[in-house]
């Protein structure tokens, strides 16, 4: 990429901005509506860090009573993932290093093994006080952050520590997303030592500051030391713009979050010059009226890629004038791996790797475009920017088709007229929910638990916020609402947008759990709605889930 780069001070606006600031923290007091922003977001940083160590504490002074094994030892660590449904897990680990408790269940596994060896661990151990780690890489495939509290006994002794894991954007997201959506600014989050952990360019978390090649130009690399190294300053960079779309200068400004050891850079970006409206057509909305006729667009351009070879097909797909780009309609290609091959609107894009982006409600969409190409093709929602409206979130379907077994192609259309306007605090509520009912089913057992579970007038099933439950082959377990139905498979099941979604649930609860979309009946308006399920698996058997609905539009 061109990264050119102009440097520039801002010495007058800087020493307005950060009148007073004496400290790492960031900005003390703000002076401008970005500062102001700046210093709302580094304060919900540090708010959504404090109350994990609130919840690491408190589940400290049961665990000095219980010990660190055991069942009261994992009644503690889940109580305590209880009150932050969002994190990934929680253990307890040895003097010696040894993971001696974890929760949730799947994460049993890992008991026993020594992790002494890790440097988050061998820090919490050496410390013995509350500690933010750096990110480190998850067996997962991803990169998390454990966040620990010693655990002394009642008569003072050391019996190790308790963390809660979870994945840095996450965190981060619920803290900034509130304060920056509808504002003209973007922010991205980076370590001292140059990793990204949050952008809301998803493309570039995990990515390192001075070991990236995109990053290689000299004046890029000069801006990128004076963040990492100041903890507060200004300046101005070109890179590409949100959307991938064109390469653009930025006015950065930034400051420091953290705490407990942990020190971030929060940096708030904005473009210069006009922001892109949406009022002229950029080739990257949908134009298409029916998800048929978007079928055959897209399979159109799967017969195209087998009939001339990828190279060829990649450089059509990838002509901003090409065949295939109509209107405001383009296609899309992918490596089975999640790299992407065509993207002709953003071509900033070419060669990174999605597989692990997640819409805003934390829909893991390229990944499931993936599954559904391996399947043999498919539809798949998502949320996503629409140029044509302001750049508003709004859902999306698209279908994928395989051309061979290395890659896939897709394209897309907005249904504008379904509500994906979701909250946090209804999706923790949901989280919450589906955890208590996979907790209730491990404690009672399946049978009971699906009594309960269909039980139109227990606790289980009120109105649209009911449990339903899947056996991982596609058998209905639990489903109040619809008796009839329960005992019957629905592998394969389509909903009114021709999204395989019982598939789909599966498929995310056996890497864990997860939220997806789907457009189902809600028994509280009698009407279909779009509804934004959320999953996990009780064993190897079976899962559980629910959702939460949008407004019927």
């Amino acid at each position: 990429m061109n990264t050119r780069v102009v440097l520039t001070m801002l010495l007058v606006g800087l020493a307005l901005l950060f009148a007073g600031c004496t400290t790492p923290g960031g900005p003390q007091s703000p002076h401008s509506t970005e500062n102001a922003t700046l210093f709302n977001a580094i304060s919900a940083i540090n708010a959504e860090l404090s109350n994990i160590r609130d919840q690491n504490l408190a589940s400290t002074q049961i665990l000095a009573g219980t010990g660190i094994t055991g069942s009261g030892a994992e009644l503690a660590l889940q109580q305590k993932l209880d009150n932050l449904p969002w994190a990934l897990s929680s253990v307890t680990i040895s003097p010696e290093g040894i993971i001696v408790a974890a929760i949730p269940e799947h994460y049993h596994h890992i008991v026993g093994r020594d992790v002494n060896y890790q440097g988050p661990v061998q820090e919490a151990l050496s410390m013995k006080v509350p500690r933010v780690s750096e990110v480190f890489m998850m067996e997962e495939g991803f990169t998390g952050i454990s966040q620990s509290a010693p655990v002394f006994a009642k008569d003072g002794s050391y019996l190790g520590y308790t963390d809660v894991t979870y994945r840095p954007e996450t965190l981060i997201a619920r803290a900034v997303d509130p304060i920056i959506d509808g504002t003209p600014y973007n922010l991205w989050v980076v370590q001292t030592d140059g990793t990204i952990i949050y952008d809301v360019m998803e493309e570039e978390i995990g990515k390192n500051l001075f070991t990236d090649a995109s990053y290689k130009n000299p004046d890029l690399q000069a801006v990128f030391t004076r963040i990492t190294s100041e903890p507060t300053g200004a300046g101005t960079y070109r890179y590409w713009d949100r959307d991938w779309d064109r390469e653009i200068d930025k006015d950065a400004l930034w400051g420091t979050a953290g705490i407990d050891g942990a020190e971030w850079r929060v940096v708030l970006t904005r473009e210069r010059g006009p922001a892109n409206t949406g009022a002229v057509s950029t080739g990257r909305n949908a134009s298409l009226n029916h998800a048929a006729d978007l079928d055959a667009y897209v399979n159109g351009a799967a017969v195209f890629a087998r009939e001339k070879g990828r190279i060829e097909a990649l450089r059509e797909f990838n002509d901003q004038k090409g065949r295939f780009v109509n209107g405001e309609q383009y296609i899309f290609g992918y490596d089975m791996n999640g790299t992407v091959l065509a993207l002709p609107f953003q071509q900033g894009l070419i060669g990174a790797n999605r597989m692990g982006v997640q819409d805003v409600h934390g829909v893991a969409f390229i990944r499931a475009m993936v599954e559904a190409a391996t399947r043999g093709g498919g539809r798949v929602y998502y949320v996503y920017s629409n140029p044509a409206e302001g750049f508003a979130e709004q859902l999306k379907l698209s279908s994928v088709v395989p051309v061979d077994g290395e890659w896939f192609v897709g394209s897309g259309i907005y249904l504008t007229h379904m509500d994906a306007n979701f909250t946090r605090s209804e999706k923790d509520a949901l989280m919450q929910r589906v955890h208590a009912a996979r907790d209730f089913a491990r404690q009672e057992g399946r049978n009971a638990a699906l009594t309960a579970f269909n039980d139109l007038s227990g606790e289980w099933a009120p109105g649209g916020k009911y449990i339903f439950a899947y056996a991982m082959d596609g058998t209905t377990l639990a489903l109040p609402h619809q008796p009839e139905i329960i005992g019957t498979n629905r592998h394969g099941f389509k909903d009114h947008y021709g999204v395989e979604i019982i598939d789909w649930e599966i498929e995310v609860a056996r890497q864990g759990g997860g939220f997806i979309y789907v457009v189902y009946l809600n028994p509280e308006t009698g009407f279909e709605a779009l509804k934004l399920c959320y999953v996990v698996p009780v064993d190897e058997e079976w899962l559980v889930g629910s959702g939460v609905y949008g407004e019927t539009v």
